[in-house]
């Protein structure tokens, strides 16, 4: 007879039962899953708060527009142009009012260095006049006068502050600068005045000796057709000259012949200037001439011209022949007025070392 069939489940022995947390594999499975979900956690977290980031900045961004474009307005109401100036790193930020209020079209650009150009040929001391009223604490204004060649002689009012940092220091200052009123210039006698009771047309625009444009004039002029060539992408040049022994023909024939001179020189450069051209005198023998729309070439050949011109002149009325040194450039891209000039200046400098009576370019 066989033996009965044991139909019972085996038993496992309870020591050898391992918890489910305590499988390895499982653990690590686990882990993981908690890491992963973790990570979609801050990823979700992440993109909920970078949206928030983002419509929070353009709401501020909008507000900040809105903000110009009011004071924008504001400054076209009043009159007014803000300009901001910092200690620390000598940078000047005009507004559209401050490019206004000094000739200039809000809508073209400022390089590095074009504010100080155009406060030098206007010879006005901003920054030196705020630097030394850094130790103010409150309010401070001061005035100056601005020749422009449409509007001569308007002045303009400064009510600047010094804005204080966390740790004293004078951190910017800001100006407020607006044309004075009529009965704050009514002190002042008007320009038409004085200028009716001469007889030569003595300006700060026009060389009284000469009749040609004086450096004031041809320093704001430079600095406002650079900007202008820098927008219509055309070229310009400057070109400098000097009169070769001027110096030794003052001692030796007088002041009256010197004069004499002076003006037969500025005649001859100006028959040979185009109409678009400005010629002017910038120092005691020293001539600048700006050249719009002028190639290297085309430069080259006008001053070379122009040095003949004036070297095959006949000593007469008792004055001598004279020569010129000449030196000439091509605006470069980054160029202020004032780098121009000092480019300009070093080449006709080398065109006097070099002997007299030359033409020198610019490197």
């Amino acid at each position: 007879m066989a033996s009965p069939v044991d139909l019972s489940v085996p038993q496992p022995d309870p020591a050898s039962i391992m918890p489910l947390g305590s499988d390895p594999l499982l653990l690590a499975c686990g882990a993981m899953a908690l890491v992963a979900l973790a990570a979609i956690s801050r990823v979700v977290s992440s993109r909920r708060e970078t949206r928030e980031v983002a419509r929070t900045a353009r709401q501020h961004g909008d507000a900040m527009r809105d903000f110009l474009q009011t004071v924008r307005m504001a400054e076209r109401l009043a009159g007014i142009g803000i300009w901001q100036y910092d200690p620390q790193t000598g940078e000047q930020h005009w507004s559209d009012g401050m490019k206004r209020l000094f000739g200039i079209d809000e809508d073209e650009q400022f390089v590095a260095g074009d504010a100080e150009t155009l406060l030098f040929a206007h010879d006005i001391d901003l920054v030196g006049e705020v630097e030394r009223n850094r130790h103010q604490t409150d309010p401070f204004e001061f005035e100056f006068e601005l020749n422009t060649p449409d509007i001569p002689l308007r002045g303009l009012r400064v009510q600047a502050c010094n804005l204080i940092g966390a740790n004293g220091e004078v951190r910017s200052i800001v100006g407020v600068v607006r044309e004075r009123g009529e009965s704050e210039t009514a002190r002042k006698p008007a320009h038409s005045d004085i200028v009716s009771g001469l007889d030569a047309p003595i300006t700060a625009l026009c060389d009284p000796l000469t009749g040609i444009a004086t450096r004031r004039l041809v320093m704001a002029e430079l600095g406002r057709r650079l900007v202008d060539a820098r927008i219509t992408e055309m070229p310009l040049v400057l070109v400098m000259f000097d009169i070769d022994h001027f110096q030794r023909i003052n001692a030796d024939r007088g002041a009256a012949a010197a004069d004499t001179v002076l003006r037969r020189v500025a005649a001859i450069a100006g028959a040979q200037a185009r109409d678009s051209d400005l010629l002017g005198r910038v120092g005691d023998s020293e001539f600048a001439w700006i050249v719009p729309g002028a190639s290297d070439r085309m430069a080259r050949i006008m001053t070379e011209r122009l040095r003949q011109a004036i070297a095959a002149t006949d000593a007469k009325d008792g004055t001598p022949a004279v020569t010129i040194s000449v030196g000439y450039s091509a605006m470069k891209p980054d160029d202020t007025a004032l780098s121009l000039f000092a480019r300009v200046d070093g080449a006709l400098w080398e065109a006097r070392a070099s002997g007299c009576n030359r033409v020198r370019m610019a490197a």
